[in-house]
């Protein structure tokens, strides 16, 4: 799988250079951070040498033998076994010139900063005797010094440097691709140079470790991510690139990451001049110019990983306690989620959800702090954002929102700012306010005009509806500013999405990415939209996957709103599938990840509504009111995305209560207003809904002019389904079915197999009823899971008895009737008695149909 090779990619000027001085006599000194390639280049070097006709003498250091005399030069081969003589410096010389002198002869060493002196010491003594070159490889930040401890000497002989930086994108794809002997696949391929920093090393250790734990794998010739690519594998990769910080420097390099891209003097106050001089010299941190500003970065983001992901709480805590009294903020809190629902996130996800609240009250402060220092637009929009990601107050929020002094930033922070202001504004429930802010501040935006239209047809898009002219004024000119170009085609987007144009989004999409210095700006919330036009496409399986890796990727960078817009998306696949297993456990991770900004409601909503449906389907109601109450307390109106309705979670209660009618009636109502507003991926599966749980001819009709409009096969699918299934009728619920698996819907084919089977039985064809029922078992029995949501709104809340509950999952684990009265202490007779109420009750047909029913519903 790994390939072993000395191409060295993009360090082909550098390899001539090199070439150049030796040739010339001249030494060499390679050097780089670890993982830059340093070896690889050397390897290179040597290789071209030999080609050329140089005799080379290869040495090594090696730290544990740093104290041992002469360790390099016995390890290389310098003194023979057989030679009787006793090792001296002199004898070792000796052996040294005898393999260079009067030859084309070069010394390569590797790990010169591990080497032991007299090694050195040899080497030197060479070169000025005999006049070889000699060309090293060492550490980069390391003080300059003349021998590897740092021994004074009268003279230093001059070599040429060459540092081994990191990669380009282009160069670090060839380089990967190159090793692993298969293409990479391109989101994939940007989350490896993030991660690494384009340090070559560190690719390769991630990609292997992750092949290895299964997060990467290959799927159609392309290794592509399925998972966030952190792996506690990498632990040691990473501590050897930290292995030489003392105390203090690794404390401050994870403060450092503890804060996040911070102006340097919020990170003055925690860290002192020479700790980020070193850390500078080690390329272990970044400055990196934000108009007036310098902000500090950790480099490679993979450090910041490993420091998040330390056990160590109590140095933690130390560190944030440290962050605190230097910004002057201790003893402040930091609200923490307020959910009236009373969700807690699972036990597995709960270190992850403290380390999100600490992430967020880190960077409460140092935003404050920086406001405070300088405001101007760009700290008040980070300020803002912090206090909202917090759960701070209105009053607090509207504070600095209302600050009014734009004019001292930079254009592009203070069209974020207005474009921020204006989202807020929409989200207390003045829209048309906020629409007329965003044309005030466009009429003096100039070059970057663009995003504030953009954002209108956003605004528009959350509180009303889709707006008719929205092509006209989302044009992208290729000319525009790069974060212009990048807020046009995010609307783009979510128009596209919203209105059911799965195919032109995910074009879009294609065409956003492919425009890199714009998708450089692509916020999460859009990466999201891509995993929901996967779904509107019929590929529910790929929009689990890229939902699902966008979830865990964004936990990994403590990006809540990421996470939660992937999320939702994930939740509308699992549901679709009829996988509603793991959607409780997710949904309560996200939701106790902190308060949800009042700008992001849509995606609260989404998350809360399918929950609730989940919860009421498996049979918890009062979970899935606690749900609903919650929503009922979200400003704003009911969003266009699916999910995003109340009305799903309504009438999914209603049904359960028995009371069809009224919830077919509130579905199709929902449809309508969102069909009318441009939500049509959303109207369309709303009134699919409507029309499963009670089939009106004329709903039918309606349904079928609109979604001849859609290019979905997700929702021709589900469409196929309900016409059949109206009409009772068996073969065409058994034709329906390829369609519901090719598109992902599990829970819904397995429902097409048994409505057949019933319309079978009611016209007297048990014979086929049968092979029907067995058609089911065995697709049951292929699925990777057991537990399917077959009865979606027809699930109602049916009593057992728990003598019932439990004779009923005893079937469901294979046990006959013997068996089980065996176990219980029952006669057979009382447990067949049990099983024909349990069928009576449940209106199933024999065993087999319990036992899948039971599976089916593991909230019983």
């Amino acid at each position: 799988m790994r390939k072993r090779s000395t191409m060295v990619v993009g360090r082909e000027r550098d390899l001539a250079i090199a070439m150049s001085v030796i040739q010339d006599g001249g030494s060499l000194d390679v050097v780089g951070s670890r993982g830059s390639g340093r070896t690889t280049f050397l390897e290179a070097v040597c290789l071209r040498l030999q080609n050329a006709g140089w005799v080379i003498v290869r040495l090594r250091g090696v730290a544990s033998l740093r104290q041992h005399p002469l360790a390099a030069m016995q390890l290389a081969g310098m003194v023979r076994v057989n030679d009787s003589r006793p090792l001296t410096i002199q004898s070792t010389a000796e052996a040294l010139e005898a393999q260079i002198r009067d030859k084309k002869a070069v010394i390569v060493i590797d790990d010169w900063d591990d080497l032991d002196e007299a090694s050195w010491g040899i080497v030197e003594g060479t070169r000025r005797s005999l006049g070889a070159p000699v060309v090293i490889s060492r550490l980069q930040g390391r003080q300059a010094r003349h021998t590897p401890s740092g021994l004074d000497a009268s003279t230093l002989e001059p070599a040429f440097v060459i540092d081994i930086t990191p990669l380009r994108f282009d160069e670090l794809e060839s380089a990967v691709e190159t090793v692993f002997e298969a293409p990479v696949e391109i989101s994939t391929m940007r989350r490896i140079y993030s991660k690494s920093g384009g340090i070559v090393g560190l690719a390769t250790s991630v990609v292997a470790a992750a092949i290895r734990e299964g997060r990467i794998r290959k799927t159609d010739g392309a290794w592509t991510a399925t998972r966030d690519l952190w792996s506690a594998g990498l632990r040691g990769v990473v501590e050897a690139h930290i292995e030489n910080l003392d105390e203090d420097a690794l404390d401050a390099l994870e403060v450092i990451a503890l804060v996040g891209d911070a102006d340097i003097d919020t990170v003055r106050k925690l860290v002192a001049w020479p700790t980020l001089e070193l850390l500078e010299q080690r390329a272990m941190i970044r400055m990196v110019a934000s108009g007036n500003r310098h902000l500090v970065t950790v480099v490679p983001p993979l450090l910041v990983e490993f420091f998040r992901n330390e056990p160590l709480a109590a140095r933690r805590m130390r560190l944030q306690a440290l962050i605190s009294e230097r910004l002057g903020a201790e003893g402040e809190r930091v609200s923490g989620p307020s959910l009236s629902s009373g969700v807690f996130a699972p036990d597995t996800d709960a270190a992850l959800v403290r380390l999100i609240h600490e992430r967020t009250r880190t960077r409460q402060l140092v935003t404050r702090a920086e406001w405070e220092a300088r405001p101007e637009p760009h700290t008040a929009y980070e300020y803002v954002t912090a206090l909202m990601n917090a759960g701070a107050p209105d009053s607090a929020i509207s504070a600095v929102l209302d600050w009014p002094g734009e004019s001292a930033g930079d254009p592009l922070s203070t069209v974020r700012l207005a474009i921020l202001r204006a989202r807020w504004t929409a989200s207390v429930g003045d829209v048309d306010g906020a629409l007329r802010d965003l044309e005030t501040a466009r009429t003096t935006a100039g070059p970057l005009a663009g995003m504030l239209a953009a954002a209108a047809v956003t605004v528009e898009c959350e509180h009303k509806g889709v707006p008719e002219d929205f092509a006209a004024r989302l044009e992208v000119d290729d000319l525009a500013p790069e974060p212009v170009r990048a807020a046009l085609w995010d609307a783009q987007i979510l128009v596209l999405a919203t209105l059911g144009r799965f195919v032109d989004a995910s074009r879009v999409f294609a065409q956003y990415e492919a425009d890199e210095r714009a998708a450089a700006h692509m916020p999460g919330s859009v990466r999201a939209l891509n995993g929901l036009a996967l779904l509107g496409a019929g590929r529910l399986e790929d929009a689990l996957t890229w939902s699902m890796r966008g979830v865990d990727e964004s936990f990994g960078l403590l990006d809540v709103d990421t996470a939660r817009a992937h999320g939702a998306v994930g939740v509308a696949c699992m549901i679709m599938s009829g996988d509603n297993g793991p959607v409780e456990d997710l949904v309560a991770t996200l939701v106790a990840a902190g308060p949800f900004p009042r700008i992001s409601a849509g995606y609260h909503r989404m998350l809360l509504t399918m929950a609730a449906v989940v919860a009421v389907r498996r049979g918890n109601i009062a979970l899935g009111e606690r749900y609903m109450a919650e929503m009922a307390s979200l400003p704003g109106a009911n969003g266009l995305l699916p999910g995003q309705s109340v009305s799903w979670a309504n009438a999914q209660l209603l049904a359960s209560d028995g009371d069809t009618r009224t919830a077919a009636t509130v579905l199709w109502e929902a449809g309508e207003d969102l069909w009318a507003r441009g939500g049509r991926m959303s109207g369309i599966l709303s009134m699919l809904n409507a029309c499963e749980v009670t089939p009106e001819a004329h709903w039918l009709e309606a349904v079928r002019s609109r979604i001849t409009k859609m290019d979905s096969p997700l929702l021709s699918a589900h469409y196929t389904f309900v016409v059949a299934a109206a009409a009772q009728d068996g073969p065409a619920l058994e034709a329906a079915v390829d369609g519901l698996v090719a598109t992902g819907r599990m829970g819904m084919a397995l429902a097409a197999l048994r409505r057949a089977a019933q319309a079978y039985r009611s016209t007297g064809d048990d014979a086929r009823a049968r092979d029907v029922d067995a058609r089911a078992s065995e697709y049951l029995e292929s699925l990777p899971l057991r537990s399917v949501d077959v009865d979606r709104f027809a699930a109602t809340t049916v009593r057992l008895s728990d003598r019932e509950v439990e004779i009923a999952r005893l079937v469901a684990e294979g046990m006959s009737n013997p068996a089980i009265a065996s176990q219980l202490v029952l006669s057979v007779r009382t447990v067949e008695s049990h099983m024909h109420r349990i069928m009576r009750k449940l209106d199933l047909p024999n065993r087999q149909s319990v036992g899948d029913y039971i599976l089916s519903h593991q909230g019983m």
